[in-house]
C-alpha cells in the first residue's frame, strides 16, 4: 500500500493517514510517497513499515552514522539540518493546535535556534558495555528491544569522549577486565568532559567491587591529565534506568570536576544534572536573562533549578533567587557553588516546589521552570493559578506537556513569545523557552 507523508511525529517517524486515521512510519519523511506496511494497529492509529520511497523529499540525506537506521539513538540524519529546525518547530505548533487551539497565535513560535556544528555536541555519554564477537565494545540498545548495537565511535558525541571510551575498552582488554555479560563487573561507563574547562569524569557502574577496575581508574587519573576524577557505583538494578545509587565510591582524583559558565565555577560530582549541550545552554540562559526583563526588586523561584546554573545568570539582575530541587546532590552543589563563588542573594532549598513555597510562604514576582519531560502538571498549575506571579518563564524539553500545560496557565496568563532551541541535533528532541504574563 501507498500513502503520502504529511509531517513529522514527536519521536521524528511520519505521519500519513489512512481514512482519517494516521499511521506512523519510522525514516519517511514529509512530501514523500511511500510503500508501507502495517505492523501494528493500535485502535486510534497504526503503525507501519517503511518498505520503498516512491516519491523521495528533496530534503531526504544519507546518514553520517554507519549504525544509525540500527542504533536508533538518532531519528533524523536522513533529513538535511535546516529542514530538521523547520520541523521542529512545526512539532510545537502542532502541539499547539491540539491542545491549546486559537488561544496562542502561531505566528509567536519564533525560528528554532540552531548550531553552527551540528554534531560532537554532547559532552556527557552513557554507555553499556558488552563482550560480543570476540572483544568488549560499547554501543548502544536498539529502542524496544535488548538488541545491543556495537559502535567504534558516536558522531554527535564530543570526540575527546569517543577517544577515551576507546582507550578504557583498550586497557579493560590489557588487564583482562570483563563486561557483565561475560561474568563480569561492568555494565555501563559513563564520561562527562566539561566545555569550557576540559576536565573529565568517569563513572563506572558494576554489579560489584573488583579490584582491577580500582587499578584501571588509578592508572586513568595518573596517565590522563585530562581525567580529573573516577567513580565506581554499584549498580545491581537491570531493570532500573536510573545509573546512580548510594553505593557510590570515588576511586582515583578529585570528588568533582569544574565548568565555568559567566564566570561561575560549577562543581559536578557524576549524578548532578547539568546540560548536555553546553553551547546552547549558554545561548539559551542568555535569552533568559534578556526576556525576563528583571529589576533589582524582582523575588524569583528557580524550580526545579539543579545545580543552579540559571540562578547564576539571573541573580545579579534581580533581588533575590530562591533555587528549588527535590535532588539532594544538586543542592549540596549549589551550596558549594554559592560558597565558592560569594553570591549572597540565592538561596538554595530542598524538597518539592510546592511544599516549599507553602511552608516558607515565600511569594514570587517570576516564576522560572525547567521540568523534566512530563512537565508541571495540572496540580503545579493550579498552585500558579492561585498564586498569581508576574511573570513566567517556562523551558520545556517536551512540545506535548508544555501545550498542555499553557492550557491551563492560559486562564490567567497569556503567552508573548516562544523561542525554540536545538539542543540536540540530528535527533526528534525539542527544547523551547516561552515567556508568559499576567492578563
Amino acid at each position: 500500500m501507498q500513502v503520502e507523508i504529511k509531517r513529522l511525529g514527536i519521536n521524528g517517524e511520519g505521519i500519513g493517514y489512512i481514512d482519517r486515521k494516521a499511521i506512523f512510519i519510522a525514516n519517511a519523511l514529509p512530501g514523500e510517497i511511500v510503500e508501507y506496511e502495517i505492523i501494528e494497529d493500535k485502535k486510534t492509529y497504526f503503525i507501519g513499515k517503511l518498505i520503498n520511497i516512491i516519491q523521495e523529499s528533496q530534503q531526504r540525506v544519507s546518514p553520517f552514522c554507519p549504525v544509525y537506521e540500527e542504533c536508533g539513538g538518532c531519528q533524523l540524519q536522513h533529513l538535511k539540518y535546516d529542514q530538521q529546525l523547520i520541523e521542529k518547530r512545526e512539532l510545537i505548533i502542532q502541539a499547539l493546535k491540539r491542545y491549546v487551539g486559537s488561544l496562542v497565535k502561531f505566528g509567536l513560535v519564533e525560528p528554532m535556534i540552531g548550531m553552527d556544528q551540528p554534531t560532537h555536541y554532547r559532552n556527557k555519554a552513557s554507555l553499556p558495555i558488552q563482550y560480543i564477537n570476540n572483544k568488549t565494545q560499547m554501543g548502544l540498545y536498539k529502542p524496544g528491544t535488548n538488541h545491543f548495537v556495537a559502535f567504534e565511535r558516536c558522531p554527535i558525541h564530543n570526540e575527546d569522549i569517543n577517544k577515551l571510551y576507546r582507550l578504557i575498552l583498550n586497557q579493560m582488554a590489557k588487564r583482562k577486565i570483563d563486561a557483565s555479560n561475560r561474568g563480569g563487573v561492568i555494565r555501563y561507563i559513563i564520561i562527562r568532559k566539561t566545555h569550557h574547562n576540559k576536565e573529565t569524569q568517569v563513572s563506572f557502574i558494576v554489579t560489584k567491587k573488583d579490584s582491577k577496575v580500582h587499578t584501571l581508574a588509578k592508572y586513568l587519573v595518573n596517565k590522563l591529565e585530562e581525567v580529573k576524577s573516577v567513580y565506581e557505583v554499584i549498580n545491581t538494578d537491570f531493570k532500573s534506568r536510573d545509573f546512580f545509587t548510594k553505593r557510590m565510591t570515588l576511586l582515583a582524583g578529585d570528588e568533582v570536576i569544574s565548568e565555568s559558565l559567566n564566570e561561575t565555577l560549577f562543581k559536578l560530582k557524576p549524578d548532578a544534572f547539568f546540560q548536555l549541550n553546553t553551547k546552547q545552554a549558554q545561548k539559551l540562559y542568555e535569552k533568559v536573562v534578556e526576556v525576563g526583563q528583571f529589576s533589582k526588586q524582582d523575588v524569583v523561584v528557580d524550580a526545579f533549578g539543579g545545580v543552579g546554573p540559571l540562578a547564576f545568570y539571573i541573580a545579579p539582575h534581580v533581588f533575590k533567587v530562591y533555587s528549588i530541587d527535590k535532588e539532594k546532590s544538586s543542592i549540596e552543589s549549589l551550596k558549594q557553588t554559592i560558597k565558592s563563588n560569594n553570591v549572597e542573594n540565592i538561596i538554595p532549598l530542598l524538597g518539592d516546589v510546592k511544599t516549599v513555597l507553602n511552608e516558607q510562604k515565600i511569594k514570587g514576582d517570576v516564576f522560572i521552570f525547567d521540568p523534566p519531560r512530563t512537565g508541571l502538571g495540572k496540580a503545579f498549575c493550579d498552585f500558579l493559578l492561585k498564586h498569581k506571579p508576574k511573570k513566567l518563564i517556562y523551558i520545556s524539553c517536551n512540545p506535548s506537556t508544555l501545550a498542555k500545560d499553557l492550557s491551563e496557565l492560559l486562564k490567567i496568563y497569556e503567552v508573548k513569545r516562544i523561542i525554540p532551541y536545538d539542543f540536540f541535533p540530528q535527533t526528534s528532541h525539542v527544547e523551547s523557552l516561552t515567556l508568559l504574563t499576567l492578563k
